[in-house]
């Protein structure tokens, strides 16, 4: 947890996560028979995103274990219509209430919040970063499903590059071995900073695969695949060996999910809110996956649909009524989910697995500040109110020496291509790869260029051999 509070998934161990999802599974055994465990506490909901499910379940949850509420709606409906800051906003909102959830168009904003919040903070979704919560009702809602989350084979449709939903759904997937196929609209791809960090991070890799019967959703047949389209899978898991290195180089490996094989589709809508690309004419059409009872009745017989909702039109209603269509169900489990969660950051309940993991605080948040990186990513806060952020990367070294920087409000990775440093009192830059350090607070001590120009407009110049009359180091031992 961060500073008490939910953020990111990745700010859970997974013993807090199984933590959670079974004191919602006892929750959900006697939903009204919690109305004493938050009396006294008051929740404050903060959202400047239109929501449903997320801000009516997390109401009903604080309403249902005898808590209350205060709320806002809309930055129209609070001072940040007069130039209020989200910084200002968050250490009022603090003195209200004993809890914040907050939901905010802005990458980053949840963690800004949780940085000058005096109370636990709950991301409620943060522009199209993370939502961590709604993570939690889908991981719950697979448990009650298929009985566990060890080794499911999942397929994300739909909008994978604005999908709050979906970034998070694979970093909790990927700690239970799940075997992922990214099933996109035409341009809607993951992000790369998603896939980066997949591969980074997780050290998965990602691999392009025909559509094989996946081209059902599509609105082929599935039977002969496109040669000219792809899709994108991590097809392995950690408790096995990846599974093509069971095959030959072959050109023609296709993937089948044969009659009866178990399979979950997770769908997501248009993000159009988050792309203005989207909403102009002709921008919307393209290849887009959609289910219906017919790309379900045989290929997929055994498979289970969801959906974080609003539908749009990428499911449709002859589906509402199938026994295989979970994401009604799936909303409805929000409610026992946040109940768990809001118990648990509150201390109204014990952590059990999770026992003596901390006291749920940072005092050191692991990011470095680097010369010449900076958060490339627009609608991120710390691009909006940089008067109360302190900008700050994690910083991951791949086999090869390359260095990605990861925003620690947005995720966005920044990878320079050159460093630059003063030696011999000359300033030279070298490629990124050449670069040796020891802790990650040396990096202060260099200049990062993503490309030549940029390290020559600062007055660099290129390092093709040591500078002459370098003199030798030596070190005398006995």
């Amino acid at each position: 947890m961060y500073r008490g509070g939910l953020i990111s998934i990745e700010d859970m161990s997974t013993e807090e996560i199984v933590d959670v999802l079974e004191l919602a599974r006892e929750m959900a055994q006697d939903i009204r028979g919690h109305s004493t465990v938050a009396q006294g506490l008051i929740m404050a909901s903060l959202f400047f995103e239109p929501s449903t499910r997320t801000r009516g379940s997390f109401e009903s949850a604080m309403n249902r274990l005898g808590g209350r509420v205060i709320s806002t709606v809309g930055s129209g409906s609070s001072s940040m219509e007069k130039g209020e800051t989200l910084v200002d906003t968050i250490r009022i909102w603090s003195k209200y209430s004993d809890v914040i959830t907050i939901r905010h168009p802005w990458e980053g904003s949840a963690r800004l919040a949780a940085d000058y919040a005096s109370v636990p903070v709950i991301n409620g979704g943060d522009g199209g970063h993370e939502h961590p919560t709604q993570t939690l009702c889908d991981l719950f809602t697979l448990v009650a499903e298929k009985g566990s989350l060890e080794g499911l084979r999942v397929a994300l449709c739909g909008d994978l590059k604005h999908g709050r939903t979906v970034h998070s759904l694979i970093f909790g997937l990927l700690r239970f071995g799940a075997e992922l196929f990214f099933v996109p609209g035409e341009g809607l791809g993951l992000p790369e900073h998603v896939r980066a960090k997949i591969q980074i991070q997780y050290g998965r890799q990602i691999e392009r695969v025909p559509p094989g019967d996946f081209e059902a959703l599509y609105g082929g047949s599935g039977l002969e695949g496109n040669g000219e389209s792809s899709l994108d899978a991590i097809y392995m898991t950690p408790s096995r060996p990846h599974q093509r290195t069971l095959l030959e180089d072959e050109p023609n490996f296709r993937l089948q999910i044969s009659p009866g094989s178990e399979l979950v589709f997770y769908v997501t809508r248009k993000q159009v809110e988050r792309d203005a690309g989207l909403k102009e004419e002709g921008k919307a059409g393209g290849r887009y996956p959609r289910i219906t009872r017919d790309t379900m009745r045989s290929r997929f017989a055994r498979s289970i649909v969801l959906h974080p909702l609003p539908r749009v039109d990428e499911i449709s209603y002859d589906m509402d009524e199938d026994h295989r269509s979970r994401y009604f169900v799936q909303a409805g489990y929000g409610v026992p989910v946040r109940m768990a969660l809001l118990s648990l950051a509150l201390g109204l309940r014990p952590w059990k697995k999770a026992e003596g993991q901390g006291d749920g605080t940072d005092s050191e948040d692991g990011t470095v500040r680097a010369q010449g990186v900076e958060c490339q990513n627009g609608t991120c806060v710390v691009n909006q109110e940089p008067q109360g952020c302190e900008p700050g990367f994690s910083v991951m070294q791949g086999e090869e020496g390359d260095l990605t920087f990861a925003c620690k409000y947005c995720g966005w990775h920044n990878a320079p291509a050159f460093y630059g440093v003063q030696q011999s009192g000359q300033l030279i830059y070298k490629p990124i790869g050449r670069l040796r350090f020891i802790s990650q607070h040396q990096l202060h001590q260099f200049r990062f260029f993503a490309d030549e120009e940029e390290a020559r407009t600062q007055r660099y110049g290129l390092s093709v051999r040591e500078p002459e009359g370098s003199g030798r180091v030596y070190e005398v031992t006995e």
